[in-house]
């Protein structure tokens, strides 16, 4: 068998020399570079809030500061700081080189099956799929695709490494991609389970078993001693941690879960997964499902065709595997989030899957697909069920094009969508009778139609973002007129938290605070910042009388602010209350979190340990839970009292009080206490209703208590 395939690809190869091959593939891969590069540049932000989050953990904070442990990526894309303003267009040539970078490896892992014309077509396919609208975002994708490519390149076509060797080259690739985004970490059984596979696959009176598992064992020693050396190395002691302040604190929020839930949101979510990556790729689904259930396909098949399945149904299995569950454990967050198909978790797999569609091609390959008619058959009908649903309940689930640019560009309810429907339909007849049309009709009817509509709907998208939305232009116009020393005393308003971010993007300063206001309302005197010097309000807000305004137009105003805070002392809610601090004992409050705490009261009292200032400042940073974000709350100090309202997010209020001088509390009246179980899938039984993280005393005016 091994003769014959060697003979078959030898055939295959005198249409196009070695030489010829690599100076077209070269051709081609600089026409994507230079088309990817052309259309991302200029292009304003547009995903929020992780290109804000991204830009700044790599530009503005030490590396110890980022909540996700991309420590790698982070620190490579630091260097786009250089660029001054035009750092995003940096990002985005960084991006496409790195994922341009990639074809030449997807060329090589082809040519173990397929011939030089055909990996090449294949090769250029992938890399103009709709995963390259990735390029144009501060994002780590394009790397990570990069990455994972360069992980299977080594496992796939190193066939005269020992398992040994393969798994220590192995284990410091994924550690370094596990640097890039911690998903890669789900990665790790699935590449180990493949050292020990391939070893046996390849073996030769070799043993296998015993230098598979050593293999192993060093590839898991490897991607630690790798994330968490090099991790140190970038970022100190913060990487240490496994997943990160982000995902650490989400997955300690999810333990409680009910197992029944999450088995219902699982099935839910990957059920839609399903019918997605059949619709897209029903050749591969097909070929990979046969070749997993049936003993004779793998068999009859190439050693070179079964590692390579075994190595795509592993990686496919992980991270698709590792979506659904993280779909699923997040369910309850909101009313949509089980239908929500992120397929940018594992659609850097689909080159490999393109590639066993790509074995179709050679004789050898399509003879083993014959070994047994009826799986076969069986098979297909399965697939074809999943791809006509597909066309039925795919409308019903949540598709965005960053989430998924590859479905999302399928339009189902018009004619286009429905031709591949059919066509992907056809293709899975033929497959099942044995036809060896099928093969070519998938590559080279069916694939280049889901690219072209991928290319459209990602020009379509991207048409969006080019003049750019008010808050690029009051972003633009803070930064341009806010000295740069003064950036980080910007506090920037508006009723949506994305436009606030996308403002804070431009400003382009990591201390920069946001204020989120109901739509169309005005600016109350408490809601002013108090240590900050500037004010960009976006959107049509009234602002306060007396305030100096140094930009006003329809959609943004800038406003200078005076500094007449006397603090007296501040304290933080996320450390519990002592002697040594401002507050003597809190009332009222649930447990200590790394941000503040959160109300579980109809009535939060705090103690303070000396007298409040007759005068009274309060400065709070806090926010609101649930419907209280819409409700007043009420703050009172003996006879004297105010009301105030917080959004959602985090922001800073000051509240002004005159006491009568010998207060040493301060009570802050809940409007609607509300357990996030209530309302949500959250296991969350606290009635929550205000968030806070500091509370800071000052005074005004005269004092003539003799209070400090």
């Amino acid at each position: 068998m091994a003769r014959q395939a060697t003979t078959i690809m030898n055939m295959e190869n005198t249409k196009i020399s070695e030489r010829s091959a690599w100076l077209l593939l070269t051709t081609g891969l600089a026409m994507v570079l230079a088309w990817l590069i052309m259309r991302n540049h200029g292009l304003y932000p547009a995903i929020f809030a992780d290109e804000w989050y991204y830009s700044k953990m790599a530009r503005l904070q030490p590396l110890g500061e980022a909540i996700v442990p991309s420590y790698l990526y982070l620190w490579l894309f630091s260097a786009t700081t250089a660029c001054g303003t035009s750092f995003l267009d940096c990002t985005r040539i960084g991006n496409a080189v790195l994922l341009v970078a990639s074809g030449p490896f997807i060329y090589l892992i082809a040519r173990q099956v397929a011939g030089r014309g055909i990996a090449i077509a294949l090769t250029l396919m992938c890399l103009m799929a709709p995963i390259n609208l990735a390029t144009a975002f501060f994002m780590p994708e394009a790397t990570y695709y990069f990455g994972f490519i360069v992980l299977s390149w080594l496992l796939l076509t190193r066939s005269t490494w020992s398992p040994i060797r393969q798994g220590l080259a192995a284990g410091v690739v994924l550690g370094l991609l596990s640097l890039v985004k911690v998903h890669a970490l789900f990665l790790l059984p699935a590449v180990c389970l493949f050292v020990i596979g391939a070893g046996w696959l390849r073996a030769q009176g070799a043993p296998w078993l015993r230098d598979g598992i050593i293999g192993a064992v060093l590839l898991g020693a490897m991607v630690l001693a790798v994330k968490f050396g090099i991790g140190y190395l970038l970022a100190g002691d913060a990487a240490l941690s496994v997943f990160g302040s982000f995902y650490s604190s989400g997955a300690a929020s999810n333990t409680s879960r009910d197992l029944g839930r999450l088995l219902g949101a699982a099935f839910i979510n990957g059920r839609g997964h399903l019918m997605a990556m059949a619709l897209l790729l029903p050749l591969p689904m097909a070929t990979l499902l046969l070749w997993v259930v049936s003993l004779r396909t793998r068999r009859a098949s190439t050693t070179s065709f079964n590692i390579l399945c075994l190595y795509t149904f592993l990686a496919l299995g992980a991270a698709a595997g590792m979506a659904v569950a993280y779909t699923a454990s997040i369910a309850g967050v909101g009313p949509h989030e089980v239908v929500r198909l992120h397929l940018r978790y594992y659609s850097f797999t689909f080159p490999l899957l393109i590639v066993v569609a790509a074995a179709g091609f050679s004789p050898v390959h399509f003879a083993s697909m014959n070994a047994s008619p009826v799986t076969r058959a069986v098979v297909a009908t399965l697939v074809a069920a999943a791809v006509a649903a597909s066309y039925v309940m795919l409308p019903r689930y949540m598709l965005s094009s960053i989430d998924g640019p590859e479905i999302m560009s399928i339009p189902l309810a018009m004619w286009t969508g429905q031709a591949i429907v059919g066509t992907g339909l056809l293709v899975l007849a033929l497959w099942a009778f044995g036809k060896r049309l099928a093969a070519p009709l998938f590559l080279f009817v069916l694939l280049p139609a889901t690219l072209a509509l991928g290319v459209m709907n990602s020009l379509t998208y991207l048409a969006q973002i080019v003049p750019g939305w008010a808050p690029d232009r009051a972003g633009i116009a803070a930064r341009d007129h806010v000295p740069p020393a003064e950036r980080k005393y910007l506090t920037i308003a508006g009723n949506d938290l994305v436009e606030i971010m996308r403002a804070q993007f431009h400003v382009d300063d990591n201390d920069t605070a946001m204020l989120e206001l109901a739509p169309g309302s005005a600016i109350e005197d408490y809601q002013l910042p108090v240590r900050n010097k500037w004010l960009l309000v976006i959107g049509e807000h009234a602002l306060p009388p007396k305030v100096d305004v140094v930009l006003k137009t329809p959609e943004y105003a800038l406003v200078r602010l005076a500094a007449d805070f006397r603090p007296v002392g501040q304290a933080k809610l996320s450390v519990p209350p002592g002697a040594d601090s401002l507050l003597a004992s809190v009332e009222g409050l649930s447990m200590v979190e790394h941000w503040g705490r959160w109300s579980d009261s109809k009535h939060v009292v705090l103690h303070f340990n000396r007298q409040l200032p007759r005068n009274l400042d309060v400065v709070i940073k806090g926010m609101a839970y649930g419907d209280n974000t819409t409700l007043p709350f009420t703050l009172r100090a003996g006879q004297a009292s105010t009301t105030f309202r917080l959004r959602g997010s985090m922001q800073e209020i000051r509240l002004r009080l005159t006491t009568d001088g010998t207060q040493r509390s301060l009570t802050i009246d809940v409007p609607k206490p509300m357990a996030p179980s209530a309302t949500s899938n959250l296991p969350d039984v606290r009635e929550l209703g205000i968030g806070i993280a500091e509370i800071s005393i000052g005074k005004h005016g005269p004092d003539v208590s003799g209070a400090p």
